[in-house]
């Protein structure tokens, strides 16, 4: 998913304004302006909420902390980087073999080693076209991966649509956590990515239909609310296909920017190094 700035935000505000953080104690609304303040009170109070409310705070936490660092493992690569999704969504990922993937709302970049630069001309990144010929069939699991690691996003359309349930007290890498799993309709994930070009939302829904028409994810909230992981497969694929994102250092990250246009290569030179 892609540029999404505004479909967090919207998530976000819709997640606040169907009752589940949108009154008080009273039943009386919560000011937009508290709303805030409304998902702090509520992560406080995590041992009394039900799944749709706790992921729904959730998203509250993640929002504010707005970065993280994070672990992406796909079922052909593990990537370890940083992500960002204040602003618009970018994500910074290393793979294990040096390859390099770097999405900046809606671009696309790629690079790695030397082989790779050497592809280039001495340039260590090329900007994808998703129309490309040859290019364009191969950058719908990158730009799916990259947007699936928003955590608001998922967050806020498990809380509303996906009928999330409660799996379990859980100990995950030393700490423990509460595991929540939601099913949900694929169309209402892309349903969140209205801001996204053309070309890319259609490389994005092309890619969630071969994984099949629902989505399983699975959340790990911590003590504080935080989003320590998530797991999400199609029902098509199973757990096999499933991409997992961890998340550290939340609110630490620092900022994504595009390459330097003279460090990007030709859209030519990519098609030969994926060719």
């Amino acid at each position: 998913m892609r540029a999404l700035r505004h479909a967090s935000v919207a998530v976000t505000a819709a997640v606040l304004l169907t009752g589940l953080t949108a009154c008080g104690s009273d039943g009386k609304p919560v000011a937009k302006a508290d709303a805030t303040a409304a998902g702090d009170a509520v992560a406080a109070q995590v041992a009394d909420l039900d799944p749709k409310a706790a992921l729904t705070a959730a998203a509250l936490v993640m929002q504010k902390a707005g970065n993280g660092n994070i672990q992406l493992t796909t079922p052909d690569e593990v990537g370890t980087g940083t992500a960002d999704w204040r602003d618009r969504t970018a994500v910074d990922v290393t793979g294990k073999t040096g390859n390099k993937m770097r999405v900046v709302g809606d671009d696309l970049y790629l690079g790695g080693g030397p082989n790779v630069t050497a592809v280039l001309g001495g340039k260590h990144w090329a900007k994808a076209d998703p129309k490309d010929p040859v290019v364009g069939p191969m950058t719908g699991t990158f730009l799916t991966s990259a947007q699936m690691v928003n955590p608001v996003l998922q967050l806020g359309v498990a809380a509303q649509a996906g009928k999330p349930v409660k799996v379990g007290q859980e100990t995950l890498d030393g700490g423990e956590t509460t595991h929540y799993r939601a099913v949900e309709d694929a169309a209402k994930l892309i349903e969140g990515l209205t801001t996204l070009a053309p070309d890319q939302r259609a490389v994005v829904q092309k890619t969630l239909d071969r994984d099949g028409k629902t989505l399983t994810v699975d959340f790990w909230l911590n003590a504080k609310q935080e989003l320590v992981q998530l797991k999400e497969y199609g029902d098509k694929g199973g757990v096999a296909t499933s991409v997992t994102v961890k998340y550290s250092g939340l609110g630490t990250a620092p900022a994504i920017t595009a390459p330097a246009a003279g460090d990007v290569g030709s859209a030519a030179a990519l098609a030969k190094l994926l060719g």
